[in-house]
């Protein structure tokens, strides 16, 4: 027996330290997959692994991290001790920071400890900066982020965004989100700039100037209720691939500014096309109606809020869709607000029939039914979703048209329907399985 306890001790004094050996690509991808509690205790391990922590370029204080500290703790010290343990963390760090993630926590009153945390990796190199604040109430941004110049991509939510006078830009962001953001003074993301997200955000006319010249590299923008915003800024998006625009205001002296076939030349490039179904009522079809133009790069369109009863909007979602020889995706949102019982025209519903709404289906139907659209063909479509569907007559002859013009066609989703009576979704589901298809795959799928 004691000499097995002998051995034992031997083998412990002889065993190899495989973990403290590992090569330095492993230990970062270890380090980087870990939350940030557990990639603190590796610090524990070996000095080597107390060394990559004070190393660790990536610092994450997410949804998790703060759940597992607020469990263990009660609320009279909670805010305090948080405060705290990122500020041990920030202190120990002895490398430059890469990536500096964090959120702020609803009634966690950080916004102080926020201001000194970013003061402190201001001059750390760090590239990825994101800040989700779910205060009720904005987060100023302190002016300390205007110095972080080697910033590559930068996701704020629930933010002021104030830039210091003769603030001259970023020159390194090509990725910029934000969400619920006030800008107050003239600003710029720099001419690197690929990605531009802009959600529920107000003051944006201070970015003029990102866009008075060609933006070369600038290849998504996404606009979402952001309020009124200069349409001349599309002149200068030359590369875009992806334009979302998800907003219903446009001034009125600017709406005769926005033209199908300019949109179309502005931008040759685009693939992926989100519109407000509010800017289809502007769009003048010009010289492309019912020809294909220049987009031939557009394989998915995507029209929020759309309106089956309104003839402009419908026509003008037939330009585009003619214009895009390879389209191969188009999503249709409905804005949920017309239901069955709001007086359309519906499969085996005449009782509800309202003179202005049936006037408005009936003019769309005899479109779709018109000899020109029956004889379109889109070559490459493959897949249509249609959201909150309420089964009116209209809506029916639109897809028994993209049924009979679809060679290519695999499906036609129809999700979230607002048809409450069991007998008519039968009727109704039985006259779409009876239209006929141009593609034997075709399939129409009611989820």
């Amino acid at each position: 027996m004691a000499s097995d306890a002998k051995k034992r001790l031997v083998d412990r004094g002889t065993a190899v330290d495989r973990i403290s050996n590992l090569p330095g690509n492993v230990t970062d991808h270890i380090l980087e997959r870990l939350p940030l509690h557990d990639a603190a205790r590796t610090s524990i391990l070996s000095k080597t692994w107390r060394g990559l922590w004070g190393m660790h370029p990536n610092l994450v204080f997410d949804e998790e991290f703060f759940s597992q500290l607020v469990s263990k703790m009660n609320n009279q010290v909670r805010v305090s001790k948080v405060s705290k343990i990122i500020s041990n963390i920030l202190l120990v760090n002895h490398g430059p920071i890469l990536k500096f993630h964090l959120l702020i926590p609803q009634f966690m009153h950080l916004h102080l400890d926020a201001d000194l945390w970013i003061k402190n990796i201001s001059n750390l190199g760090v590239k990825d900066f994101m800040l989700r604040n779910k205060e009720p109430f904005p987060y100023k941004m302190t002016s300390y982020l205007f110095s972080c110049l080697e910033l590559t991509h930068l996701s704020l939510t629930n933010c002021i965004l104030n830039p210091p006078h003769r603030f001259g830009g970023f020159g390194n962001l090509i990725n910029v989100q934000l969400v619920l953001v006030k800008i107050t003074a003239d600003m710029s993301f720099g001419t690197r700039l690929n990605v531009l997200q802009l959600d529920n955000c107000t003051g944006i006319e201070h970015l003029e100037c990102q866009f008075k010249f060609d933006n070369k590299n600038l290849t998504e923008l996404i606009i979402i209720n952001c309020g009124e915003f200069n349409w001349k800024w599309l002149e200068c998006t030359q590369k875009l691939q992806i334009l979302g625009l998800l907003t219903t205001q446009v001034p009125d002296s600017r709406k005769k500014e926005i033209n199908l076939e300019k949109l179309v030349r502005d931008m040759p490039r685009i693939q992926i096309l989100f519109l407000h179904s509010f800017f289809l009522e502007f769009l003048e079809p010009g010289a492309v109606t019912m020809k294909r133009l220049t987009t031939k790069n557009l394989v998915c369109m995507s029209v929020h809020h759309f309106e089956f009863y309104d003839l402009v909007r419908i026509h003008n979602v037939l330009c585009l869709m003619s214009s895009s020889p390879n389209l191969r995706s188009l999503y249709l949102y409905m804005d949920g607000k017309v239901k069955s019982k709001d007086g359309l025209d519906l499969v085996g519903s005449s009782e509800h029939m309202v003179g202005s709404s049936e006037h408005m289906v009936s003019s769309v139907v005899q479109y779709l039914q018109s000899p020109t659209l029956v004889e379109m063909i889109f070559d490459k479509l493959q897949t249509v979703k249609i959201h909150k569907m309420v089964g009116s007559r209209a809506e029916l002859q639109f897809i028994k048209l993209l049924l009979a013009s679809s060679p290519l066609l695999r499906w036609i989703k129809l999700l979230n329907t607002t048809i409450d009576d069991p007998k008519e979704e039968l009727r109704i589901l039985k006259e779409l399985m009876s239209f006929p298809r141009a593609s034997k795959a075709a399939q129409i799928i009611w989820t």
